[in-house]
């Protein structure tokens, strides 16, 4: 059976030619993607997490092909939706680049701008790929790591403290988000980044404990700090 089975393999190997292997065809494209457990399918931006006053600002928006490299360049021009609340050249500036040459994907540089409305609103910025893009909109889908292509990207813009993209993977350690419990750890640790891809997963417990003793500190002194949801914030 087992040499039955051998046999049954190379004749279907040697039936198999060039011409059977599947390749695409269509129209290059190029798509917004998200790494699976990682990028998430919209992106938070705030002036107020900077370390310095920025009128402006590069948020880098991930993109990847779909269909074919090519010796030569390629355009990628991108427009907001109709659906989107921020403004041209008022909120965001949205300029024309390249996929390199012989490259899979790039980083498109979107320009944020700190606009006065932003101290009172978080605007919305949803991306897509413009018609006139060289490469146009790629089909959505699910690759084999399980990341996945999107025709849009949302970004929201703002000057206010707002949930970061991290804070998902943090939520563990210091507990749902709201504006009041950022900004008290804010406060007691000096910090406005939380990451632990930037401030290294040991130290998130290092500053658990910090938060822990300055918040028994606080309610001895205040009594509890009740959030804007009416929770009391606890690490």
């Amino acid at each position: 059976m087992k040499y039955l089975l051998i046999l049954f393999l190379l004749v279907f190997t040697l039936g198999c030619k060039k011409s059977d292997i599947p390749t695409y065809h269509g129209q290059d494209g190029i798509s917004f993607y998200t790494k699976y457990f990682s990028d998430p399918d919209s992106i938070n931006y705030s002036f107020a997490l900077q370390p310095t006053n920025k009128l402006r600002d590069t948020v880098l928006i991930p993109m990847r092909l779909v269909g074919k490299t090519s010796t030569d360049p390629r355009r990628i021009k991108l427009r907001a939706a109709d659906s989107s609340t921020a403004r041209a050249n008022i909120d965001y500036i949205l300029n024309e680049i390249d996929l390199p040459a012989n490259q899979t994907s790039v980083n498109y540089p979107l320009i944020v701008l700190n606009s006065p409305e932003m101290k009172t609103k978080t605007l919305k910025l949803i991306l897509e790929v413009d018609p006139g893009s060289e490469l146009v909109a790629g089909a959505p889908g699910v690759a084999v790591d399980y990341s996945e292509n999107l025709q849009q990207m949302t970004v929201n813009i703002t000057s206010q403290l707002i949930k970061p993209n991290y804070w998902d993977n943090i939520e563990f350690v210091y507990g749902p988000f709201s504006v009041t419990r950022f900004q008290f750890m804010i406060r007691v640790t000096g910090l406005l980044n939380f990451d632990p891809n930037v401030i290294g997963s040991s130290e998130i417990f290092r500053l658990q404990v910090m938060l822990r003793n300055a918040i028994a500190a606080y309610e001895l002194a205040n009594g509890p700090l009740i959030d804007e949801f009416g929770n009391q914030v606890k690490f």
